[in-house]
């Protein structure tokens, strides 16, 4: 189910598996970049128990500061807001982002953490998928020990 398809961003929910993806085709601008994000939580608003989650930066390469704080400090709080459980992000980057990355580690100025969701990174889309589904069925399985 395609929920937004535009210049910049193509953001789709693939029910049979139960994830929503963004993919990034060109860098957004702050406003692009918000407004984008704000669309797929009024998603979730109507879809509570979506829970998995794909954002494919391989083609923009990493988000700015600002948008990094952004997401940190305003997003993710509604998101827990609106979801009351964990959930399970897989962030697909390029292989020179990727070795960007840990060649050159720096830490940088602390924003909130956000323990109820779980992060994993990937250079590869499939794989992004299989540990998406990996943890679906793990929960499934925790679900059923309970009861």
């Amino acid at each position: 189910m395609v929920i937004c398809d535009s210049s910049y961003a193509f953001v789709n929910y693939l029910k049979e598996v139960g994830v929503l993806c963004i993919g990034w085709k060109l860098k957004p601008s702050t406003e692009q970049f918000r407004n984008l994000y704000w669309q797929a939580l009024q998603f979730v608003k109507t879809n509570p128990k979506i829970r998995y989650y794909s954002t494919d930066i391989s083609r923009i390469g990493p988000f700015d500061t600002d948008q990094e704080a952004w997401l940190s400090r305003e997003y993710y709080p509604q998101v827990a807001e609106t979801i009351g459980q964990d959930i399970y992000a897989a962030v697909i980057f390029s292989e020179g982002h990727f070795n960007a990355l840990v060649n050159n580690y720096m830490a940088t100025h602390r924003l909130p953490l956000h323990e109820f969701i779980h992060f994993n990174y990937f250079t590869d889309k499939e794989e992004a998928m299989d540990w998406l589904q990996y943890m679906q069925k793990g929960q499934d399985l925790a679900i059923l020990a309970k009861s």
